[in-house]
């Protein structure tokens, strides 16, 4: 039954990355500037969102891959989703490359580097385009959603 409410599951998945990364950009910027323990505790909590929005990347970008190859669509609604789909995986690039300069930058105590700060920031911004892309396929040019009853 719940199969044919939600036919497709990338609407369900994108709101975890979108969320756990963003708040990982702000917590590593926030870490900068919190004094000693603070830093230090909202630096921890940057790690563990950047990690769980990486990982969570994973089901996100399997489920968008499965939505362009099943949802109807015509030509606009391909190149839509083709421009989706690229900026979906820049948004996983820059983050895969997060992820190493945090994992290179673990023992900094509060906040992140320069360099790692940059990617984030970057990131933070593909996730948006993405976002507003992804919002555009469903919104303009009605990809993955029904059409409503005749009469309503």
């Amino acid at each position: 039954m719940m199969i044919e409410v939600v036919p497709n599951w990338h609407p369900i998945w994108v709101h975890f990355p979108i969320a756990l990364l963003s708040m990982a950009t702000a917590f590593f910027l926030l870490g900068l500037v919190l004094p000693d323990r603070a830093g230090e505790r909202v630096t921890s909590a940057a790690r563990w969102n950047l990690g769980l929005g990486a990982l969570l990347l994973i089901p996100t970008l399997a489920t968008g891959y499965l939505a362009y190859n099943s949802v109807a669509h015509d030509g606009a609604g391909h190149a839509a989703m083709q421009r989706h789909m690229t900026a979906a995986w820049v948004v996983a690039a820059l983050v895969a490359v997060a992820v190493l300069l945090a994992w290179l930058d673990r023992f900094r105590a509060r906040g992140a580097g320069v360099v790692l700060a940059i990617v984030l920031l970057l990131a933070t911004v593909a996730v948006g385009v993405t976002g507003y892309l992804g919002a555009e396929n469903v919104y303009r040019h009605g990809l993955g959603v029904e059409r409503l009853p005749e009469g309503v």
